[in-house]
């Protein structure tokens, strides 16, 4: 979906020029309009030039009733890069796993955590939007 200049300005404002997942500020320039319930585009595999495999996005959207305005919510790229595809209980759930990745796969983490320099917390995720509304609205 193409937004006009409006368009994207009222959907970067949409939560208050926040990413509406992490809550960082949004740049004027260089964030994502994410699809909240995704679209998967279908992609192709070809060969380049160099007779490399590549995948090629063909253009044609799986859930073309999805890309409409009002499944869009403003991201930084790299909440949008790491949600993917993901409907949004998956990739919360991914999030929450993070931290229990890192305890497994990463010494560093460990050592970290045993110096205090880091600190798990053990609570459900809230993404910005969630918390903004409760915020805007007066909403316990």
């Amino acid at each position: 979906m193409i937004l006009n200049k409006k368009e994207r300005e009222e959907l970067r404002m949409k939560f208050g020029g926040k990413c509406a997942y992490c809550g960082c500020e949004l740049p004027v320039r260089g964030w994502h309009a994410d699809h909240i319930k995704p679209v998967n585009r279908e992609m192709k595999v070809a060969r380049d030039k160099q007779d490399r495999t590549i995948i090629v996005p063909t253009g044609k959207l799986y859930s073309p009733e999805n890309d409409h305005i009002d499944n869009l919510f403003p991201s930084c790229a790299p909440c949008n890069i790491d949600k993917h595809s993901f409907p949004l209980e998956i990739w919360r759930k991914k999030i929450e796993d993070k931290s229990s990745v890192c305890r497994r796969n990463y010494s560093a983490f460990r050592h970290a955590e045993r110096f205090k320099l880091v600190m798990v917390l053990d609570r459900p995720l809230f993404f910005w939007f969630e918390t903004y509304k409760k915020k805007k609205f007066g909403i316990p």
